[in-house]
């Protein structure tokens, strides 16, 4: 029995899932995506404000291996205000709900090359030729996503200004059966400022006793694996990557993973000072704002992906990191898309 559970606990990570190219592919491929069927090249749809466009209505069992987005509108703020809904089995509310930028490891409005493991971003800021907003990239997500009956994307315009363009391909795989029990989930959430607690004396040795203070990364329960996040940080002030991830599994009342420090876990050290990108972690987006004079302040975006060490649990899942150490840093605007697979 223990041997089924670990089984169906294993991670279904891209890499793995690849049959070898000398062996027969189990599966029919197939794609949705914005072509034109008469061929013709204006091969975009419009998304009017505040509504929703379904982009993709699949059936049956089958997986999704790989999309691609891109967007043509004159709303500068469209990463944060397109919102990207993903519906799996039938089901009513989505698995999947988040910003189209900050699913895409892109938490602040402005695009950035991405490359990463399963999350990448072609950026083209430099281009202008008929675009009202140059603030454009191409957006590739290669999460394996399996289902047994159905699967509806759905992207959602939330501002006031139409999506003139909206292209996109879903490329997936029909298979006679669901490839795996779990399902794919991304969730979106956002802790509000506060006021600036201060400096205290002692600070650096003061102890983090009101955890709910923290800013909460994902609470699940069920059975799955935890696969991965990116963290967004507008950051009023100096010390905030002071603050240490925490993760509780299966309802134990103390973290079992415990965190030295926000930079630490996506793969820094002594702070964030420039953008860089790894297959699992990485800081994809930093600016520096010049009405802010600590050179720590700025909005800065990092993602870490666990392809090589999903965690598991069985019945339930916490995550949650410090604004700053002791949650000194409340005065900051802390927002997260959470990366799971569950039953």
């Amino acid at each position: 029995m223990k041997g089924l559970l670990l089984l169906g606990l294993l991670p279904f990570a891209a890499g793995a899932l690849a049959q070898p190219i000398d062996q027969p592919q189990p599966y029919r491929p197939a794609r949705a995506s914005s072509a034109r069927t008469d061929f013709a090249n204006a091969d975009a749809v419009k998304v009017a404000p505040h509504s929703n466009h379904v982009v993709a209505e699949l059936s049956g069992a089958g997986r999704i291996v790989h999309w691609w987005f891109t967007f043509a509108t004159a709303e500068e703020n469209y990463l944060r205000t397109t919102w990207l809904k993903v519906y799996w089995d039938g089901a009513a509310e989505p698995a999947v709900e988040a910003p189209i930028g900050h699913f895409h490891a892109l938490s602040h409005g402005t695009v950035r090359p991405v490359n990463s493991a399963f999350i990448t971003v072609e950026a083209r800021p430099q281009l202008t030729h008929n675009l009202k907003n140059p603030n454009v990239a191409g957006f590739n997500c290669s999460f394996p996503m399996p289902f047994a009956r159905g699967a509806k994307i759905v992207i959602e315009n939330r501002s006031p200004t139409p999506i003139t363009a909206l292209y996109y391909q879903i490329d997936w795989q029909q298979w006679s059966a669901a490839p795996s029990p779990l399902r794919f989930h991304a969730r979106h959430h956002e802790t509000a400022p506060e006021p600036y607690p201060g400096d205290a004396p002692g600070r650096a040795d003061a102890r983090n006793t009101r955890l709910a203070d923290n800013h909460l990364i994902l609470a699940t329960e069920g059975e799955g694996h935890f696969v991965g996040v990116v963290l967004g940080v507008d950051a009023a002030g100096r010390g905030w990557w002071e603050g240490d991830e925490m993760i509780w599994i299966d309802g134990e009342k103390a973290p079992s993973i415990l965190g030295t420090g926000t930079e630490d876990y996506f793969g820094g050290a002594w702070g964030f000072r420039q953008e860089y990108n790894t297959p699992y972690h990485g800081v994809s987006y930093l600016e520096k704002v010049p009405e802010r004079s600590d050179w720590q302040a700025g909005r800065f975006t990092a993602y870490r992906f666990h392809e090589k060490d999903p965690v598991p649990f069985r019945r339930s899942f916490r995550m949650s990191i410090e604004r700053g150490h002791n949650n000194h840093r409340r005065d900051s605007t802390y927002s997260s898309v959470a990366f799971w697979y569950q039953r």
